[in-house]
């Protein structure tokens, strides 16, 4: 009998970031750019620098405003000294923004929140142009078309792939270095996903103190399993996404493995830079101190 090996299925893993573009307020001016570019190197960056598995390819997404930036061009040359493959794209946020809801109630409230966040900034600037956008506008509506915009961009990288996993990670937090190679031990399913909806760790850039992560819902750290068909094709990605709002969302309609504890870190920092975790959250758990090892197992 003729012995045939079984090929393993290829598994690409895609690191998202988004950048800018993301909320009510998509950017704050070339200050804010700087800042988070400068937390990104120190923090993010590094953890990712870190990985234990260096299989993968970090996606940056911006507005369209940032491709001439010259920031951008810093925040290149940077990721360029780590070695790590990247690509960056210029069509805006690549999920459903839960700021733009279309329900009535839902825009009240987020207008509120703008308030409550400009007096909690002390910062009024842009405030009416951001109450119109949460009223009036919805750039939810042309996701599709920049998802497909961007996706083209893409589709080099995943030629060969069977599966492509999507990680979210945000501008400002962090991974444990063994969570990558823990992701890639998972085998492929479809409508599965990694989330980190477990115990985490809590950083606080200002204070230097470390607390323990307790969250009651997925914070924004996951990686869905996309078959590289369906990842690559923007009706099918955004139908494989059904019912996706936030990250809280994807426990209700992916089946999910969980990360180990502590493979994730959420920072925040006193600043008036608009980090959107306070360190006053009702997840933050005790203060663990130098306890824990952020240098050793974030690459911090």
């Amino acid at each position: 009998m003729e012995h045939r090996e079984i090929r393993k299925p290829k598994i690409v893993q895609l690191v998202y970031c988004p950048f800018t573009g993301v909320g009510i307020r998509g950017y704050s001016g070339d200050d804010w750019y700087k800042y988070r570019i400068e937390i990104f190197k120190n923090y993010t960056l590094k953890s990712l620098a870190n990985q234990t598995e260096k299989n993968f390819i970090l996606w940056l997404s911006f507005r369209p405003q940032e491709k001439d930036n010259p920031l951008t061009a810093v925040l290149a040359d940077i990721i360029k000294e780590h070695g790590l493959s990247y690509v960056m794209t210029f069509d805006g946020l690549m999920y459903h923004d839960d700021r733009f809801n279309k329900g009535f109630v839902e825009r009240l409230w987020n207008t509120a929140r703008i308030f409550r966040k400009c007096w909690r900034d002390k910062d009024f600037s842009g405030v009416y142009k951001s109450v119109l956008d949460v009223l009036y506008n919805d750039k939810n509506d042309t996701l599709p078309q920049r998802l497909g915009n961007s996706l083209k961009e893409l589709k080099k990288y995943f030629s060969e792939a069977d599966w492509v996993y999507m990680t979210r990670v945000d501008s400002d937090d962090m991974f444990h270095r063994e969570a990558f190679s823990f992701i890639h031990e998972m085998p492929p399913k479809e409508k599965t996903a990694i989330v980190g909806s477990g115990r985490g760790l809590f950083y606080n850039k200002n204070l230097d103190q470390l607390a323990v992560y307790l969250p009651t819902t997925n914070p924004p750290f996951h990686t869905i399993m996309f078959p590289a068909g369906v990842f690559l094709d923007p009706i099918s990605h955004m139908e494989y996404m059904s019912g996706f709002r936030s990250h809280e969302d994807i426990p209700k309609i992916f089946d999910t493995i969980l990360l180990p504890d502590f493979y994730y870190c959420v920072f925040t920092d006193t600043t008036k830079h608009r980090i959107s975790t306070t360190w006053n959250h009702a997840f933050k758990g005790k203060i663990v101190g130098s306890s824990y090892n952020l240098k050793e197992d974030f690459g911090i």
